[in-house]
């Protein structure tokens, strides 16, 4: 996957794994059929390769985590199940977790939602 990361932003050690990270995926989409939350709900969204496309747009736009973008992320269980079927080895639960970090850092979450 292509990254348009400023120079500045890649200073940041998470923004710079993310998108080492990143590079690797090559939107293939097997990760998609072993996903739980993908296979039971549908939405490509809450797929791993949906999650990377919004964690790279968040990140490489500067933006604060948007509601709707943390819901997606947080649907991930966490289960490695794409880890294991992706053919180009992309660390997506490194990644996810860069995510909820900036999420924290950004994000306005309920004390429920936290």
């Amino acid at each position: 996957m292509q990254t348009n990361f400023k120079p500045e932003q890649l200073n940041d050690p998470d923004v710079k794994e993310a998108e080492r990270i990143l590079r690797r995926c090559v939107h293939c989409g097997f990760c998609t059929a072993t996903c739980p939350t993908y296979v039971v709900l549908g939405d490509e969204r809450d797929s791993p390769r949906g999650r990377i496309y919004a964690i790279k747009d968040m990140l490489e736009k500067g933006l604060d985590a948007k509601p709707e973008i943390s819901t997606h992320i947080d649907r991930c269980l966490s289960c490695f199940s794409c880890m294991t079927t992706c053919p180009s080895g992309v660390d997506y639960m490194h990644l996810v977790e860069v995510a909820r970090k900036h999420i924290e850092k950004t994000g306005h979450r309920s004390l429920k939602d936290r």
